[in-house]
């Protein structure tokens, strides 16, 4: 008698666990997925971050090159060779006293105007984006000590810059970036070039990175983005790629609300089918309980 009495809710409760079960491994399959989207993305980033690197590393050695060029010729004032940059992309090449004054190679003598220029040192330098139009908005300039003299100075202007990280082709949505040991981003693919809102000084001690990448809330009103990074060789920058974890992962997250929405159809269907069964069979069993009643009389 009792076994009957559970037997109705065998089958509910069969359909329940059933669907528990299947609710727990899509949801287990769905999380291992969105784990497997953000490694690739981490794995974009790094390989973003790794081959802006190169990039840079490639950057500041053709001034570099050009500094030592100048400050060896200035003396004698030897025409230059051909400077390694499309046209337009120097904005200023020459020699800056102590005054600020830039005597360029043509023997013209010009004001300059440069924020973030750093201290004389016994190597090259790269100063911070400039802000005054003297040598454009976004323009970056690069120094090289000339003893006795000053400092060797080029200016690039910051479209070159900026086509230089676009070249790359980041996807919508991925920003990649040069910045200084201070958080100054010398260039960014997006044209601008505020100071970082998180410190890249721990980034630098760790560099080279082995393979690791860091997820950062920023711009904050943007969400997250997942940063690979990589030291520039022994330049004092750091390539820094940014991608967009949403967007990253918005075709995963689509796909994955489809199959949700197909499951919990699925399971509602069966549940109601259950419940259905259920209602019938117990409708069966008062109906022949009742035309059982009088042939026992």
């Amino acid at each position: 008698m009792r076994a009957r009495r559970l037997l109705p809710w065998s089958l509910p409760a069969a359909a329940v666990l059933a669907c528990a079960g299947y609710w727990t491994q899509l949801l287990h399959s769905q999380e291992q997925a969105r784990e497997r989207a953000l490694a690739n993305v981490a794995a974009r980033a790094a390989h973003l971050a790794d081959t802006l690197a190169l990039q840079a590393e490639t950057l500041v050695q053709s001034a570099d090159f050009v500094l030592s060029t100048v400050g060896g010729q200035w003396s004698e004032r030897q025409p230059l060779p051909p400077l390694p940059y499309p046209p337009g992309a120097v904005l200023q090449l020459g020699v800056l006293d102590g005054k600020g004054q830039l005597q360029s190679l043509d023997g013209s003598v010009a004001r300059v105007v440069i924020d973030g220029l750093p201290t004389p040192g016994n190597g090259l330098s790269i100063g911070a984006p400039a802000r005054q139009p003297v040598a454009g908005a976004g323009a970056v300039s690069f120094v090289r000590p000339l003893p006795g003299q000053g400092q060797v100075l080029l200016t690039l202007s910051p479209a070159y810059l900026t086509g230089l990280l676009r070249r790359l082709q980041p996807s919508r949505g991925d920003l990649l970036l040069l910045v200084r040991p201070d958080g100054v981003a010398v260039a960014r693919s997006d044209g601008l070039v505020e100071p970082l809102p998180f410190p890249v000084t721990p980034l630098f001690e760790r560099a080279p990175r082995a393979g690791e990448v860091l997820s950062q809330a920023w711009p904050p009103e943007e969400g997250r983005r997942i940063l690979g990074w990589q030291r520039a060789g022994s330049t004092p920058l750091l390539a820094l790629a940014a991608v967009d974890e949403s967007a990253a992962l918005r075709g995963v997250q689509a796909e994955q609300k489809a199959v949700r929405r197909r499951a919990a159809v699925g399971s509602a269907t069966l549940l109601a089918f259950t419940a259905a069964m259920v209602v019938l069979s117990r409708r069966w069993q008062r109906r022949r309980a009742t035309t059982q009643r009088p042939a026992s009389a």
